[in-house]
């Protein structure tokens, strides 16, 4: 609740001025059936028409005030509830930007969709509603209860005794709701996940007529998730009748009662008790709004702890330290990793020795470790056991800031954003001039592609470079990589996707640009790994061989296996 409190705070003024006007509002309703009365025992009893003309037109005024009361409210209480949501959401987004990515595979992307979504758009209409049951739903029971007395005093207590036992109830009702809704959330988590994968791997799934196999899954989590909202709606509808059950029994007890006491009690006019009836019908909205408040607590409750577990997710200490040149040169020493939550190494043992300025390759199959090595190259995850050093420093020593400003990374994904061929190579080096882009984009083959557009540098590239080849994205993606100084150059599976001509020419304008810099190549191919000084070959997480081309292919059965099936056995290299 604290941190709600803290989104609330700046909005005060508006809250206070809501609960101003939602009192006047409450209190011009309140008065109209006391005029009500007067008319009925005065103007129409005595036949004075000026009266009840006059107090008609005071009736008219309150109801006036009360509409206009209304739909200031309304305006006001829309406007600061979705800053309010705004805000919270533009923090939680913030935060999440934050996170390292053990605490971000924690939450999941599934689960950071519907809470910034979902939970947030409950909590936004819980605080629209917050000055209303605050102050409208006290005035409403407590000054209806209280004039209510003027009239007879047996009336009010019949009514306050039911009003008390509508929220026993529905308190007892909705005790088990808060489970439901958390289940319920969990599994919309999962129903985002999965449809997510599906969608993104879309292609996969019907190459290998997996739809069916997809289909169930999803279901399955639709099912389970529906399941827990019907169970939390059923029970949170029962609220609403049973509450007009209770209001509506001691409506018809109230006129009963009121029959009676009028004829046995001359004091008690026939006024009073349309304005007794009245005030009930204050009474039961006040009450049945107060009814409802309690039956979405509990969904409300539930959103707010799953915004707050993001919020209170203890902040990575900020990073002032002072950027450092480090040297090129790499050292791992029986390094091994495992993922947050997996019981099983993603590697292990693993030994590097990298001088500067070495060419260096890593090859081996999908799932065999690759990625996750330059993860922790790139200080994205903490080792689980053994000695990192970059530059000679120990990692320990070292913050993720200075790890990154002393590496350039071509990613294995091809992340290219929507903007011109320029903005997307300079977020390499935000400080590059053009004739740098050119050079860049000229190592990485892309003279021919920029030239041969009337717009050069200027061409626009759509969301994830939809209007270009998977070609191209890589060696935006190079050039993108080779524009920022470093002493380090990682090329993630950054060629898998060019023809060995292209590759071969931009790999030896790579060699010239990057002499003496240390470049690491992880790649599937041999041929790609065949052209560096040293090769490191990966399997099941761990190193199986390291050597030169030559050497491996006598030494290494894995990569003498991948070589063969990619270059054909017997042919001499």
């Amino acid at each position: 609740m604290k941190h709600l409190l803290k989104f609330i705070k700046p909005f005060y003024k508006e809250i206070v001025l809501l609960m101003v006007l939602y009192a006047l509002s409450t209190l011009a309703s309140l008065f109209m059936p006391y005029v009500m009365s007067n008319i009925v025992e005065v103007g129409i009893k005595n036949g004075d028409l000026p009266y009840v003309l006059r107090e008609g037109g005071v009736m008219i005024a309150l109801a006036v005030a009360a509409l206009t009361c209304a739909l200031i409210t309304n305006r006001i209480s829309s406007n600061f509830s979705s800053k309010i949501a705004v805000n919270m959401r533009k923090t939680v987004f913030n935060k999440v930007n934050t996170l390292t990515f053990e605490q971000f595979s924690e939450i999941g992307t599934g689960s950071l969709i519907t809470r910034t979504t979902d939970d947030i758009g409950w909590i936004e209409e819980t605080i629209s509603q917050i000055p209303y049951v605050m102050i409208t739903c006290p005035i409403m029971f407590v000054g209806g209860i209280a004039l209510s007395f003027k009239g007879d005093w047996a009336l009010p207590l019949i009514l306050l005794g039911i009003s008390v036992a509508v929220l026993i109830v529905t308190t007892l009702i909705t005790s088990s709701l808060e489970k439901h809704w958390q289940r319920g959330d969990e599994y919309t988590d999962v129903q985002n996940r999965i449809i997510r994968e599906r969608l993104s791997g879309v292609r996969v799934v019907r190459a290998f007529d997996k739809d069916a196999y997809e289909h169930k899954r999803t279901a399955k989590a639709t099912s389970e998730m529906n399941n827990s909202f019907v169970r939390a709606n059923t029970i949170s509808g029962l609220v609403s009748p049973i509450a007009s059950l209770f209001l509506n029994v001691a409506t018809v007890v109230i006129i009963y009662v009121g029959a009676l006491r009028v004829q046995s009690n001359p004091s008690l006019k026939a006024g009073d008790i349309l304005a007794t009836i009245q005030y009930i019908a204050l009474i039961a909205n006040a009450v049945l709004v107060l009814s409802w408040t309690i039956s979405f607590v509990p969904h409300v409750k539930v959103s707010m702890k799953r915004i707050s577990a993001i919020l209170d997710i203890k902040d990575v200490e900020a990073d002032n330290s002072v950027c450092q040149a480090l040297k090129g040169d790499i050292s791992f020493d029986d390094v091994s990793f495992a993922y947050p939550g997996s019981a099983n190494n993603a590697l292990s043992n693993i030994s590097l020795d990298i001088a500067e300025g070495d060419i260096v390759g890593i090859i081996g199959g999908t799932g065999s470790g690759k990625t996750t090595l330059v993860k922790l190259l790139l200080d994205f995850y903490s080792t689980t056991q053994g000695k990192r050093t970059f530059g000679g420093k120990n990692y320990c020593e070292l913050t993720p800031a200075i790890v990154r400003d002393n590496v350039s990374v071509a990613l294995q994904k091809s992340m290219i954003f929507e903007g011109t061929v320029a903005d997307n190579v300079k977020m390499g080096n935000k400080d590059a001039t053009d004739e740098q882009v050119r050079e860049a984009l000229r190592i990485a083959q892309m003279t021919d592609f920029v030239e041969g557009k009337e717009e050069g540098l200027d061409f626009k590239l759509t969301q994830s470079g939809s209007n270009i080849s998977g070609g191209q994205k890589q060696r935006i993606n190079i050039a993108r990589a080779i524009i920022k100084p470093a002493s380090l150059y990682i090329f993630d599976d950054s060629f898998s996707a060019l023809d060995y001509l292209t590759e071969a020419n931009l790999r030896k304008e790579l060699n010239k640009d990057l002499v003496g810099k240390t470049q690491i190549i992880v790649t599937q191919r041999s041929a790609t790994a065949m052209r560096c000084d040293k090769v490191y070959v990966m399997d099941n997480g761990r190193i199986v061989g390291v050597g030169t081309h030559k050497q491996l292919l006598q030494t290494c059965k894995t990569y003498k296996e991948i070589y063969d099936s990619q270059m054909g056995g017997g042919i001499n290299e």
